[in-house]
């Protein structure tokens, strides 16, 4: 596979863009539901249904199968037909007028949205396969994320403000089709450039193989545990960062979208970008030192947390989130890179889509949901500060995925010296 330098750059910036807006609806969903919550009139725990688990088991489910596609098939035509459906649906929240209606739109969206991730990381993979180039790319990559938080907060709190919130995702949709077309026009499947003897693949390995594998690889298990962790603790409060500042300081979409967008954005893909950097400069070779500062980067949020959560001002609060999300994103990238490394090549996609089915079913299925919950059960008795206690409380799950962290540390060395078979 002889891709140029400048291709390959230009490769890795599609799939991130593709990444990118492949998870703006949830920065905009984070931002927009104080707004569809007075449109539609509904309540904390309907709110955590939307953003949980009603988009997460469908998105978790499909996932996997489309993994398994993806680790045999052309990853660019599975990436570009997800990222279409994904736009097609996102453009149907135009048209919701009851609760039911943005339910179904967020399910069909989940659906698109869960063929996106798996095959563009295992490009990512093949495009940039040493591990320092591959735990830079992927640090690019996740960077995608937090690029995500500057288009959905800023662009789109400014849209919602001057068309309101069912055109807002209206227009990032049909952002989503252009993208499938360039993608798939534009950006080549290396399975294509293997010479053909070389070409034929070995036999595609059974789910419960790529399972035992998992499994039997302490590193890989503790890893994936601490994953689905971080993901009940980073998704189950993402959502109501923004309901939270306009319940609590009383902030408008339009001024809380340029904060949260520059805040999220920037500062996440400082932390990602400088955490990618980091490990492929100095500690390349050295995984369980890897895992040992990112069981303590974990930790460390937790208070940054808390001081979001409660300070008295606005401000105060939102600048806490600036170390908050530099310390979150250290070590993105270079967790997924070390991740493709524990397993062969055509289990990377099916892996990642199995560890991110426990984490969105977990994580984005139950965290907002546990949270919108608890805030109605607090709320007879706290009040306003209800949604403030219940988000504390899921602060504290970053210490149990530090834990595991922490012992992946202990046999990864061993695990990689083993090899991927």
């Amino acid at each position: 596979m002889n891709f140029s330098t400048a291709y390959k750059r230009y490769a890795l910036g599609v799939m991130t863009g593709l990444y990118m807006l492949n998870l703006v609806d949830r920065g905009l969903m984070m931002l927009l539901m104080q707004s569809i919550k007075e449109d539609l009139n509904l309540s904390d725990s309907q709110l955590g249904l939307l953003t949980g688990i009603a988009f997460a088991l469908f998105y978790a489910t499909a996932g996997v199968p489309i993994a398994r596609w993806a680790d045999r098939g052309n990853r660019v035509t599975i990436a570009s037909l997800a990222i279409g459906l994904w736009g097609l649906t996102v453009m149907a929240c135009l048209l919701v007028g009851q609760y039911v209606h943005l339910l179904l739109a967020r399910i069909a969206a989940a659906v698109g949205e869960s063929g996106c991730k798996p095959p563009t990381y295992s490009l990512v993979g093949d495009y940039f396969p040493l591990p320092a180039e591959r735990t830079r790319a992927l640090t690019v990559y996740f960077a995608g994320n937090s690029l995500a938080a500057l288009v959905s907060f800023i662009v789109g709190g400014w849209l919602n403000e001057l068309f309101g919130w069912r055109m807002t995702f209206f227009i990032m949709g049909a952002a989503g089709l252009a993208l499938a077309i360039l993608v798939k026009l534009t950006v080549v499947e290396p399975r294509l450039r293997v010479p053909a003897p070389l070409a034929t693949p070995r036999a595609h390995p059974p789910l419960k193989a790529v399972l035992a594998l998992v499994w039997r690889r302490k590193s890989a298990r503790h890893l994936g545990f601490a994953l689905i962790l971080l993901y009940l603790m980073g998704s189950g409060m993402g959502p109501w960062y923004a309901t939270f500042m306009i319940r609590t300081h009383g902030m408008n979409t339009v001024e809380l979208g340029v904060w949260l967008g520059v805040i999220l954005g920037l500062s996440g893909a400082s932390g990602i970008l400088f955490g990618g950097y980091m490990t492929s400069r100095w500690l390349t070779g050295m995984e369980r030192m890897q895992m040992r500062m990112t069981a303590l980067t974990v930790i460390g949020v937790i208070p940054f947390f808390i001081a979001f959560l409660t300070l008295p001002g606005k401000y105060q609060a939102l600048l806490m989130l600036i170390p908050l999300m530099i310390i979150y994103g250290l070590f993105l990238g270079p967790i997924f890179a070390l991740l493709q490394r524990l397993v062969a090549d055509d289990m990377r996609a099916t892996v990642l889509a199995i560890v991110m089915l426990l984490a969105n079913l977990i994580g984005l299925g139950l965290g907002p949901l546990i949270v919108g919950m608890l805030s109605d059960v607090l709320a007879p008795s706290v009040g306003a500060d209800a949604l403030r206690y219940a988000m504390l409380a899921m602060s504290f799950v970053g210490l149990w995925s530090g834990f595991h962290f922490w012992r992946a540390g202990h046999t990864v060395q061993q695990d990689l010296a083993v090899g991927v078979s």
